[in-house]
């Protein structure tokens, strides 16, 4: 800067303050002129400059110093950017003459070309530079700052007042700013006292991970994280944790756990994504929130995330995502990735291999080195996450460079086609089971930690086919009929072990499992009518007369004469099911089924005993398997066994676990519920109906055994029936979850899906 005395004379005469009176009257003018700019009329170019124009004088501002000596200003210094010095100097920009002050007292410079606000630094003066009574060596200032040149208890000394205020346009941004934290606190506020009323947050979740095995083995649950999950979050490496906050949530630290700038994006872009950590630890751990891209599931997302927040800590929410997270080829969470990508712990990791891993994360099975039609990807997301963690200050340019240049170096095995299958509605029936009161683990609290491995009953072979039949049929002639759904249980019904398990059509598009859902079981009802009668002594040839009887009509095949109890049960003829249900007593129909396990609200009506009231599939099975097992109790279960990962160490290490981390289940002690002879008879009566009734078309199966059921308008159709031969006993339900009449689905129907399925078990 120039340095001679009439300069300095010059800067230290008062100068105009930018944002005087002058200023505060300019300011409704360049309003005025912004909003004459966007409503005037002019060509689209002309418009652009003008407004662009009007912009920039409503964010003009400027900064000065004042020299403030026992309360009067002394001077004031315009500051444009350079180097100032303040001191007794005459060559000084900013001269102070007073007792006290060095020649050159203390320099105000910009560090960087067009920052907005100076650095003030002692030049090293005698008495010392202080800020708010503390002596400092150097200060960034801010507008109001005061600095006093020279110690406060040597009296009152020269001090420097900062003034920087905002512009117009920048008071108009801040105050914005304000309004809408003040906003969001409102609202967040509302939230917590919503969440307070309701009790809190709602939220369970698994606490420590939960991993479900079949019979042979093979990992099948896809909702409950890796049972090789890292004890704590602090067994992470620190850059693996900072790649992804860097990727997917840069405010987590701070924000509520509710990211509305990306929610909103993603709503008005119809994207998806757009979701903060918690969002997307809430579609984890609570499966209800959904995947479809729509206002509702965000909704139900946002709702969820802002629990999770009220009733975890960040680094418990942070946690859960590291174990759970998918990252592709049947991995779940960042330690089995970790071992399946590079053969070692998450805790080895490096910084580009914790970057790959994170960049697998927005499409983990597309963005992976073993996608052939795009095998750079992989690397890409991975230069892709580097850069954002060096953006956010995680890496400096030298390890950003090394980061980047490293090789990926992924296990070839990696690649192989995988065998991985997950089983999402058992899986979560197993879970609700382990916290059943068979056995009441506690799953969700802190001290609980979970950390269970679960050898369960399921028959991969026969899962895989109930699954593929299932598709097909809704593919086939199920969806040509109206049915859009369906739900497939398959037990041994001499153990009572679960072998196939469906919940529905699709599990990403829809987690609600119908094998436990509430629906009319139609016709199948009928199943403790007739053995109620039997029990009261009426055998299979007595006649029952055809005639109608109260709402209902006679029987379709037999006329107004009579027809026989075998001949009505395979023609599943209401009229017969009623007055069978008079001679035994109804109140003897609700004794039946609750002795077979029927759970739901049953009331002596005719209605009940057509099927009118709503029951689960999973008890109509277990009841079917009682007569197929002789009358004996079936015990329905899907747990074998179960190892406490805490005690064993590993699930590599299963089969050396000591006694203390291994439950078996106590066996249920076997009942005789139904006569062996009655049991029996009624077995007989379901041979008919598919020897030659409603179920024909299950009599693919030489032994089938099994009963038809179908509701008004076909909303529901079901078969329940067994094999002999295998000792396998399969209840199908098909219909709409919208409850939407089919076209002509019946009970028949689903017998022919039934036959399909349990011949291909055969085969």
């Amino acid at each position: 800067m120039p340095g001679t005395t009439e300069q300095a004379s010059a800067l230290r005469a008062p100068a105009p303050d930018p944002y005087g009176a002058g200023a505060n009257a300019a300011e409704p003018a360049g309003w005025a002129a912004l909003r004459r700019a966007f409503t005037g009329p002019a060509p689209s170019e002309g418009r652009r400059r003008a407004v662009m124009a009007a912009l920039g004088n409503l964010n003009r501002h400027g900064a000065w110093l004042e020299l403030w000596i026992g309360g009067d200003c002394r001077g004031r210094l315009a500051l444009e950017g350079g180097r100032y010095r303040i001191g007794r100097d005459p060559v000084c920009e900013l001269q102070a003459e007073a007792t006290g002050v060095s020649r050159v007292h203390a320099i105000v410079e910009q560090e960087r070309p067009g920052e907005r606000d100076y650095l003030c630094e002692d030049f090293d003066s005698a008495n010392g530079l202080f800020h708010r009574d503390r002596r400092i060596r150097a200060i960034h200032l801010r507008d109001g700052d005061r600095l006093q040149l020279g110690s406060p208890l040597k009296g009152e000394g020269p001090t420097l007042l900062y003034r920087h205020p905002r512009s117009p346009l920048g008071q108009l941004i801040h105050w914005g700013a304000v309004g809408a934290l003040v906003g969001s606190g409102l609202g967040l506020g509302g939230l917590l006292l919503a969440t307070t009323i309701s009790g809190g947050s709602s939220i369970r979740s698994v606490s420590g991970p939960v991993k479900v095995f079949s019979t042979d083995g093979r990992q099948i649950d896809a909702a409950e994280g890796s049972s090789t999950a890292l004890p704590t979050l602090a067994d992470y490496p620190l850059h693996l944790r900072q790649a992804l906050i860097a990727s997917e949530d840069s405010r987590f630290g701070w924000n509520s756990g509710i990211d509305l700038f990306g929610t909103a994006r993603s709503l008005l872009l119809g994207t998806g994504g757009g979701s903060g950590l918690a969002q997307q630890v809430a579609r984890m751990v609570y499966p209800a929130v959904g995947t479809d891209v729509s206002v509702a599931r965000k909704l139900r997302e946002l709702w969820v995330a802002w629990q999770l927040e009220a009733g975890f800590s960040k680094n418990r929410i942070l946690k859960m995502y590291l174990d759970r997270a998918y990252l592709g080829l049947g991995a779940e969470g960042f330690e089995q990735a970790s071992q399946l990508y590079f053969r070692k712990s998450a805790s080895a990791l490096d910084v580009a291999e914790s970057a790959f891993l994170v960049g697998l994360l927005p499409n983990p099975n597309g963005y992976s080195p073993c996608n052939r039609e795009n095998p750079t990807w992989g690397r890409e997301r991975r230069d892709l996450v580097l850069g954002r963690m060096h953006a956010e200050g995680y890496l400096s340019d030298q390890q950003l460079i090394d980061a980047r240049r490293r090789p990926l170096n992924i296990d070839p095995s990696a690649c192989r086609e995988s065998t991985y299958s997950t089983y999402p509605y058992f899986s979560d029936y197993v879970i609700g089971e382990l916290e059943g009161r068979r056995f009441a683990l506690d799953l969700s609290s802190p001290e609980a930690r979970g950390n269970y491995a679960v050898i369960s009953s399921i028959d991969p072979r026969l899962q895989a086919i109930a699954q593929k039949q299932l598709k097909g049929f809704l593919e086939g002639p199920g969806g040509r009929a109206g049915l859009t759904q369906g739900a497939v249980i398959s037990i041994d019904y001499g153990t009572g072990a679960i072998l196939a398990y469906v919940g529905g059509g699709d599990y990403s598009r829809s987690s609600f499992d119908r094998v436990q859902a509430l629906r009319q079981p139609g016709s199948t009802f009928k199943l403790f009518a007739f053995l109620a009668a039997l029990e009261a002594g009426v055998k299979p040839g007595d006649a029952v007369s055809c005639a109608p009887l109260a709402y209902v009509a006679g029987c379709r095949h037999g006329g107004a004469g009579a027809t026989s109890v075998a001949a009505g049960f395979a023609s599943s003829e209401n009229v017969v099911a009623l007055r069978l249900a008079q001679k035994a007593g109804l109140d003897k129909v609700v004794a039946e089924a609750r002795r077979l396990g029927i759970s739901t609200p049953l009331e002596q009506s005719f209605s009940m005993v057509l099927g009118g009231k709503e029951t689960y599939l999973y008890e109509l099975a277990r009841a079917y398997a009682v007569v197929a097992n002789g009358g004996r109790s079936v015990p329905l279960h899907g747990v074998k066994r179960i190892y406490d990962l805490g005690i064993c160490g590993s699930v590599r290490d299963l089969a050396s676990c000591p006694p203390s981390g291994v439950t078996t289940p106590i066996g249920e002690r076997p009942q005789q519920l139904i006569e062996p002879a009655v049991a029996a008879e009624m077995d007989a009566l379901l041979r008919g109906v598919v020897s030659g009734g409603t179920g024909s078309a299950a009599g693919v199966v030489a032994d089938a055994r099994g009963k038809t059921g179908t509701t008004d308008n076909g909303v529901d159709v079901l078969f329940v029936g067994y094999s002999p031969s295998t000792r396998i006993l399969t209840g199908i339900w098909m219909g709409n979850d919208d409850n939407r009449p089919t076209q002509g689905a019946s009970g028949g129907l689903v017998a022919e899906l039934w036959g399909r399925y349990m011949r291909a078990i055969a085969g």
